[in-house]
Formats: structure tokens, sequence, C-alpha cells
């Protein structure tokens, strides 16, 4: 049954997407991995009551995956907030504890009971990677076109959800594919259809890689073909500019052109910052999107994405050193040396086959690191990266006999109850996606303006899931619209409505204080409800307030609090914002355009006209 639900894991892990979910790659692929690592658990537990004895595996990596998870338990316990910590960033998933303790489990579950299984668990790997990659090839030639909005013929991402993720599944595959050179070159077809520049760097360190560790005749073919793939790449090659200073950003992002090495040059300070202030634990696991705002470059208003959300470091390192520290990135990087020296080291002891198996490993290990450097993992290269090491270790043990042993009646008892544990375990995951079709469901018909609908089903979810705030911010703000919606017509009802909404707001940020996008959103509430109740500006100037304590250098948020403070009358603060505003970001047109509003109302045309022949 474990090698059965491995070989699952590896089919479905990559494949699974749905259309009715709020995040359709990676929730599902975080919930089939808890789902594997549940029946998993459950039935080595089994195992080791019908063997009188708990089955385990000691391997060379027990030492740094031990501290990596102690790591991660620490972080949480210290976080800013445990909730994510736990369970990870909502629509990431990924990088949670629970994530990290699924991925353990598997790894020793796999060094117990797969030592013998390593050949067809590759072969099922790679065939799943075949299908992955034929889907992406035709992806380039317009198999789907008609149903996703990004330019999917031109940059492929397959069943992964976005190019460079389904580039960095790749290599960890390609060099396995090696001695089954037409999978090579679908795989190698597929990831260049992906036009990822950190994928081909990948590439390119997987084969020196590879070639390091087996340097043969085949090798030397391997890296030349490799040459010749990445000379076509160059096109998508990251191409090396000087970078001038803040005054010279402003151009590019007023063009909305600000390149992704631009972008990372300040997300990363962003992140150093983080790390100093967090030195040892960081700030929690998975709270990038928390923390970065306290420590955010002024630069960062200069970019072209410079109101989107970063929820990631775009840089695995980073992100771990950030959220976890310098224990977290230390335990990481141990591992990943670690596994890197055990490799080296058995290549000179073990057979020609596992020799081979080895280099191909590592290389594919090595090029996803060059990959989440620039980036960050997801579901199904998390779940190679921490299996690839168990592969590789079950490998090179010798499988053990087990012995069949007489059920007595208190071993058929505990069975009973570790399976009734397992079903529980799996109704919950089960429960865990219905909340989240919910809650999709209700967005989406609020967002169409059919709020009744989109109250019930976002009650459902909360319901289903009361502790988990990203509902319960939903629900809010469809309470207060429904509140404004019945004013006329039931004055009662309408109180109800609003009365719940003043609640849910204030039990969201009394679950997370520190998610700058429920404090935008409780902004939006307490201003819809204004609309019933003028006392309510006074909350939406306090939630303003503790907003850009949070953030100090949002341009957004000090321009949309001068707009409240001019339309209350009080231009004297509304001036003091507004030139504050276009002081962290010169290039805010629309900022710019209130401010000489705000002067030609107060009788300064000459104020005013500065700002607009800036415009």
């Amino acid at each position: 049954m474990i090698a059965a639900a491995f070989y699952l894991l590896f089919i479905i892990v990559p494949l699974i997407l749905t259309p009715w979910n709020f995040e359709l790659f990676e929730f599902n692929k975080m919930l089939t991995v808890y789902a594997g690592a549940i029946i998993i658990a459950g039935a080595w537990a089994v195992e080791s009551i019908r063997s009188h004895r708990f089955i385990f595996r000691r391997t060379p990596l027990d030492l740094p995956l031990v501290l990596f998870l102690i790591s991660q338990i620490i972080s949480t316990i210290l976080s800013i907030d445990r909730h994510t910590s736990i369970w990870g960033y909502y629509s990431r998933f990924h990088g949670g504890l629970l994530s990290t303790i699924s991925y353990l489990t598997l790894y020793w579950a796999y060094a117990a009971f797969m030592t013998d299984k390593t050949k067809k668990a590759v072969a099922v790997i790679l065939s799943t990677g075949l299908v992955v990659s034929l889907y992406g090839i035709a992806e380039h030639f317009g198999i789907d076109k008609h149903i996703w909005v990004q330019d999917v013929q031109n940059r492929v991402f397959s069943t992964l959800g976005q190019p460079n993720w389904l580039a960095a599944y790749l290599i960890m595959l390609i060099p396995l594919s090696l001695p089954r050179w037409p999978l090579t070159a679908i795989y190698l077809l597929a990831l260049y259809f992906t036009k990822s520049r950190s994928g081909f760097l990948a590439l390119a360190a997987a084969a020196l890689v590879y070639g390091l560790m087996r340097w043969r005749k085949t090798t030397l073919f391997f890296i030349a073909f490799i040459l010749i793939f990445m000379y076509f790449a160059r096109p998508y090659l990251p191409q090396l500019q000087p970078t001038g200073g803040l005054a010279n950003e402003v151009p590019l992002a007023q063009s909305g052109g600000s390149s992704s090495s631009d972008i990372r040059q300040v997300v990363w300070r962003g992140a150093i910052d983080i790390w100093k202030h967090y030195p040892v634990f960081g700030s929690g696991v998975e709270t990038f999107a928390y923390s970065y705002y306290n420590f955010r470059p002024v630069e960062h208003n200069l970019l072209s994405e410079w109101d989107f959300l970063y929820n990631k470091a775009h840089n695995e390192f980073l992100n771990f050193l950030a959220t976890t520290g310098a224990f977290g990135l230390g335990s990481y990087l141990l591992l990943i040396g670690w596994f890197t020296i055990w490799c080296i080291q058995s290549i000179k002891t073990h057979t020609r086959s596992q020799m081979i198996l080895y280099s191909s490993l590592l290389a594919g290990y090595i090029g996803a690191g060059v990959s989440n450097f620039f980036g960050f993992s997801v579901v199904p290269v998390a779940l190679m990266f921490f299996l690839w090491p168990a592969i590789a270790l079950a490998k090179a043990a010798d499988p053990e006999a087990k012995p069949a042993y007489p059920i007595n009646n208190f071993q058929a008892i505990s069975i009973a109850i570790i399976s009734l544990l397992t079903l529980f375990g799996l109704l919950f995951v089960v429960k865990l996606w219905r909340a989240d079709y919910l809650y999709n469901l209700g967005k989406n018909q609020a967002k169409a303006k059919r709020l009744q609908e989109g109250w019930q089903n976002l009650s459902r979810a909360v319901q289903l899931s009361p502790k988990e705030p990203v509902f319960r911010n939903d629900l809010a703000e469809t309470e207060a619209q429904l509140a404004v919606a019945y004013a006329s017509p039931s004055a009662q009802t309408a109180k109800k409505f609003k009365d719940q909404a003043v609640k849910n707001a204030d039990l969201v940020i009394a679950q997370n204080p520190v998610n700058l996008n429920f404090w935008r959103s409780r902004i939006k509430i307490f201003l819809t409800l204004a609309e019933l109740d003028p006392d309510y500006y006074n909350e939406v100037l306090r939630s303003f307030d503790q907003a850009i304590t949070l953030v100090p250098t949002d341009a957004k948020l000090t321009y949309n609090l001068g707009l409240v403070y001019n339309q209350l009358g009080q231009t004297s603060l509304s001036e003091q914002l507004l030139v504050k505003t276009v002081g962290i970001k010169p290039n805010y047109e629309a900022a710019r355009n209130s401010l000489g509003s705000l002067y030609e109302q107060t009788q300064r045309p000459e104020l005013a006209r500065e700002q607009y022949e800036y415009i």
C-alpha cells in the first residue's frame, strides 16, 4: 500500500489542477501531499504494529533534516503570525510547517519502505514528466489558448501553473532521463517553450554538475547538446546591464517595464533588512508577505509593479533567511551540502548503476537550487527536493526482511484506531478543499454583485474553517455591501449585516493584525459603512494610521488617506499627506493631479501648475 501511495503521489501531484478553487494549481497539489502523507503515515503505523516494532531506517541525512525541522518549529512558535506559519500563506500554501512535516514524513517513509522499488519509482516519475511535457508542448501550439488569460503559447506552464515552475520541475527530471534520449529531448523542448531564464541557467548548472560527476564520452555529448540548447535559448537569457540610481529608474517605471532584475534587487534588499531585524529565527515561517512591508525600500515605489503584493522574496534562500533567520537558512544549506557530499563520496564506492543515479539526482538537485535562487519552490519541486535524497539513500541500502507475525486482539484494536484516525485525517483534507471551493464560489458571486448568494457561500466557508481569516475577511466585505443594499428596503436587515460586518472585520484583525491586505479591506469595509453612518470615518482613519504604521513607504495608502481627509474638509492634513506621497513616489500622476486640484481649491495656482507640469 505504501508503494502504491508513493506512485500515486508522483503521478497526481504534478498533474492535478481544478477550475473550482481560489488557486487552481498549488492548493490541490498541496492537499494531495497532505492526503498522501496521511495515508502513508497510517500505513506505516499499521506495519509497525504488525511487526511488533517501530519501523525506522536511519539515514545519513537525519541530522540536517531534524535541524531543519527544529528551525521551522521554533520559527513558527515565534512567528508574527502563527496561523500562516503553520498552514502557509493562503494562495501559496506550500512552505508552512505542516507542509514541511508532510515532506519529512514522506522522506523517512520512503527510506524505510521503498529500498527495493527505486527503479519503478523513477519510471513512474519520468512517465509523469513525459505527460506534463507533452501537454506543455501542445500548449505552445495552442491546445488550450482559449482557456487562459496568460499568453500560454508564448510561455508554456502545462499543469504546473507558471513557466518558471514548470522549468524547475523539468530541471530535476532531465538528468534522470539521460539514458532515455528521446525522453530527454521531449523534456528539453518543453523547457525551451517555457522561455524561463532561471530554468536555462539551472540547466547549465545541472549539466556542469553531471559532467563533473560523470566524466565520460556520453557526458561530453550531453554537455555539447546543452551548449547547443543554450545557444538557441540566448534570446531568453538574462542580459547584463548597468543599473542606475533612483532617478534613472523613474522613466522605466512610468513606461511600465521594470526589469525582473531591478525588481529583485529591491525586494532582496528588503529581505535582508527583515533578517537584520529578526536575525536568528526570522519573522516566522511563510510570513514574508507581512514582514516585507515593514522594511519595504522606498525605491519599490518606482518600480512598475510597485503596488503588487510580494508574498515571497523571489529567492528561496533569502526567503528562508528573512522568515526563518540564520538558523533556518543554515539548516537548509546544511541539508543541501550534506546530500552533495554524500553523493560525491558514494560515487567512489557503489556500482555503476548507482553512480549514474546519484549523479543524476545530485545534478537535478543543484539545478533546482539555482532555479530557486531566482524564484521559489512550489509543491512538485519541493516534493522532489525532499525525496531525491530518499531515493538515493534507499538505492544504497539493502532491503530488510519483514517477517509476518500473527495479530493479537490488542494489535487489531490498535490497527482499527489507526485506520479511523487516517480516515478522519483524509476527511479533514476534504473539508479543507470544500471550504476553499465555497470561498471561491462566494467570492466570485459577490464580485458579480450576487451578494446574497455570495454571502451564503462565504458563511458556509467560514463555518467549515472558522480560523481562516481570509474567508472571514471576504465575508465581512460582502456583509458591508449588503448593509448598504438593504438600507432603504429594510433598516432592520441592514443593521444586522452592518453589525456582522463590524464583528467579522474586528475578528479578522484579531486573528492576523500584521496582514496589510486585511487592513486595506478593513478600510474598504468602514468606508462602505460610512455611507450609513458617518461616525465610521473615525474607524477608517484609525485603520489607515495602523496600515501606514505597518507599511511606512506605501504611497497608495498615504494618497488615499489624503483623499479621505480632503473629503472630510481637512485640507491641511490632506495636503501634508499628498506632499508626502509625491515625495516617496515622484512619478505618481494621480497623487500629483490630486495635489494640483487641492492647490487650486485653496487658491494657489502657481503650486498647482508645478504639479500639472510634472505630469
